[in-house]
C-alpha cells in the first residue's frame, strides 16, 4: 500500500442524483459514479481516487523547511 494515501471507504457514501450517485466523505462531495452502459465510470475529486474497489484519499507529503542557513556563527568560511 502506498504510504501517501489513506483507505476512506468505510467512511464514504453515497446520494443518487438523476443517473449518478454522488459521493460523500463527511459533508465534502468527493466524487461520481456514472453508471453506463460500458459499466460504472468513477470520477474522483482532486487528492482522491478509486482504486481495487476501494477509495483512498491522498496525502499530502510532510514540506521540510528551506533552512536560510545550516550553522551558527561560521566565521571562518569552512562550514
Amino acid at each position: 500500500m502506498n504510504e501517501d494515501r489513506r483507505d476512506v471507504t468505510s467512511r464514504v457514501f453515497g446520494k443518487m442524483k438523476g443517473g449518478s450517485m454522488s459521493l460523500y466523505l463527511d459533508q465534502d462531495e468527493i466524487g461520481q459514479i456514472r453508471f453506463t452502459n460500458q459499466g460504472n465510470m468513477y470520477e474522483m475529486a482532486e487528492g482522491f481516487e478509486f482504486d481495487a474497489d476501494k477509495i483512498y484519499k491522498r496525502e499530502k507529503p510532510a514540506e521540510i523547511p528551506n533552512p536560510t542557513k545550516y550553522v551558527d556563527e561560521c566565521d571562518k568560511g569552512w562550514c
